[in-house]
């Protein structure tokens, strides 16, 4: 899934974001954000979400964003508010959460 994402990150945002782990669904399966000395978390953040949002064709906003510590490793996670139009142009809304490790950035 990294290399998938880091593509779409590319391809939607023109950047090759230091990023790999999962699809951020989990803390287990969080996308980790690697120190690369010129973009800033929320740049990285940011690309990731819009990248999958344009390849899902879904639009989204941040509602809250939290940052907690587990096992020694530190995460943000983003709670968004998800809208998708069906076939029918109804808008589906729904929220999900997106997890990220940002231990590298943390001890900056």
């Amino acid at each position: 899934m990294a290399a998938e994402l880091k593509e779409l990150v590319l391809e939607h945002s023109g950047f090759d974001a230091a990023i790999s782990g999962g699809n951020g669904r989990s803390i287990d399966s969080a996308i980790i954000i690697h120190q690369d000395g010129v973009h800033d978390k929320r740049t990285v953040q940011k690309a990731v979400l819009w990248a999958l949002g344009r390849h899902k064709d879904l639009s989204w906003d941040v509602l809250s964003d939290a940052q907690e510590e587990s096992n020694g490793r530190y995460y943000e996670s983003m709670l968004l508010d998800v809208r998708v139009m069906n076939d029918f142009g109804k808008v589906q809304r729904g929220k999900q959460t997106i997890y990220f490790d940002i231990t590298e950035l943390m001890s900056c």
